[in-house]
């Protein structure tokens, strides 16, 4: 309601619920250790946090990185007021069509189809929401609401190495500081040193054996080619444009929006690479990818040449893509450091999920320390732990089946449904709660891992069953053409 003095009455005040006495460090300043370190305010826990860069993502570009962020990571902006309306001003929604690799079209453009699938094994089909962020521009919404609270991020600390003891956590950085609490949250990527500490062990990321050429910049730039600015016009609905190419081995996604351009191939990448603390990725040219297409096409469409030549000079990457097999073991033997984020579970782009996984991590976590309180922290870790693995790892092996799908489409299959070219989300995923699930299932957690007492996750895929996997196998697969099963 607006006040006809003061204009618009300001957004609510956000509820912070009584000290927990807990002391927290975070290490890792993205998407995944803001926001655990803002819902751990809000349950009442002290943090600090601690970034490596010397400042964070410097290009509101910044190597094109686009993500989702889907309805159930959405769900704790109910609690957060002023982020809820940043996050729906300055998100995308795009409309998407499909095509092959040749340009031929598919299906589309439409927005995203959520499929919900009832006890009978009847299916509706409906829309929703996907908030579409520019990394730098949703990390600001975050840095904002942080600053809000009063907490910064201590910049230009690389941790190097973590320790525990039966009462607390330390971690070190490379420039000598030492930092003590009562736990230590690694959030630190997937070039996380924490594993050390937690599985005893160095566990080194590897290739997943795809890259990604990825940018994105100023509309202005792509519209100055008519071509370009006529293929890729705002839709009559106001809705914004974007395009899934797909065929063997590769997937390309071009988007448009008022004032963005952005496009990505994912390709094959057989090279070796070292691992980095933020991924490994190499400055190229439009040449580049143009004779990627080319030696793996055996041409590269005359749209796609111009749209990569509207690339402005030294803004595109070729991003390898890291992976870690799967763990399911997050907590440290002492239960005083857990990792979070792609620091305990990487994903695939085609999954949409990282993002949207390492938010619910953070809601998670944080609602367990609440209801562990100081006296049981080690406990509270590990029943986050067991709380959240099935899931991700059920997520995870989502995005291995997209990314299958659209390098080993069923031809014959689309030609008889064209709808059938297009990837499901069924409602497990999108409308997950997962602090509510964290209140409702922690004591049923608590004695399975206190006296054995059954105890059954409910939050991943109806009907799966989870097993150790690991990315080799699921290469494998997808190169013979085998269904990843979810």
């Amino acid at each position: 309601m607006a006040d006809a003095c003061n204009g618009p009455s300001p957004t609510p005040p956000v509820q912070r619920h009584p000290e927990t006495g807990i002391t927290a460090v975070i290490v890792g300043g993205g998407v995944g250790g803001i926001m655990t370190a803002l819902e751990c305010w809000r349950k009442g826990i002290q943090v600090r946090i601690f970034e490596r860069m010397v400042v964070l993502l410097i290009s509101i570009y910044h190597a094109g990185d686009f993500f989702s962020i889907g309805p159930s990571a959405c769900k704790v902006f109910e609690h957060w007021p002023a982020m809820k309306e940043e996050n729906e001003a300055t998100s995308y929604d795009f409309w998407l069509s499909y095509h092959k690799q040749t340009g031929e079209h598919i299906y589309g453009p439409a927005p995203l189809a959520i499929v919900t699938t009832n006890e009978a094994g009847e299916t509706t089909t409906n829309t929703i929401r996907i908030h579409r962020h520019l990394r730098s521009k949703f990390q600001n919404i975050l840095l904002r609401q942080l600053a809000a609270t009063g907490m910064v991020v201590e910049y230009n600390h690389r941790a190097v190495r973590y320790h525990e003891t039966d009462d607390k956590a330390n971690v070190e950085f490379d420039n000598g500081v030492r930092v003590e609490a009562d736990l230590v949250i690694a959030a630190d990527g997937v070039g996380t040193k924490s594993f050390e500490v937690v599985t005893g062990k160095e566990l080194r990321a590897r290739s997943s054996g795809y890259a990604i050429y990825r940018t994105a910049y100023p509309v202005e730039f792509a519209v100055a080619d008519p071509d370009v600015d006529r293929r890729f016009a705002i839709l009559p609905n106001g809705q914004s444009p974007a395009e899934m190419w797909v065929g063997p081995d590769m997937h390309l996604f071009i988007s448009r929006t008022e004032d963005t351009f952005s496009w990505s191939v994912t390709h094959k990448d057989t090279a070796d690479s070292a691992e980095t603390w933020y991924g490994t990725h190499s400055k190229c040219t439009p040449a580049d990818v143009i004779q990627c297409l080319e030696t793996s096409l055996g041409s590269c469409p005359d749209i796609l040449q111009k749209v990569f030549n509207t690339t402005p000079e030294d803004r595109l990457v070729d991003w390898k893509l890291l992976w870690r097999d799967p763990q399911p073991q997050w907590t440290s033997p002492r239960g005083r450091v857990v990792q979070l984020g792609d620091a305990a579970h990487t994903f695939l782009p085609s999954s949409g999920n990282g993002a949207t996984q390492a938010m619910e991590d953070a809601m998670s976590l944080a609602s367990c320390l609440e209801i562990g309180g100081q006296s049981n922290i080690p406990m509270a870790l590990r029943v986050h732990n067991l709380l959240r693995a099935e899931r991700v790892s059920c997520c995870q092996l989502l995005g291995f089946r997209n990314q299958a799908q659209r390098h080993h489409t069923n031809w014959d299959l689309v030609a008889e449904n064209p709808r059938a070219i297009k990837e499901s989300y069924d409602r497990w995923l999108w409308a997950h709660d997962a602090e509510q699930y964290a209140y409702e299932n922690y004591g049923k957690a608590f004695q399975h891992l206190i006296t054995g007492a059954p105890f059954t996750n409910t939050n991943a895929a109806p009907g799966y069953v989870y097993r150790p996997w690991n990315i080799d196998e699921l290469l494998a697969k997808q190169d013979a053409g085998i269904p990843i099963e979810v």
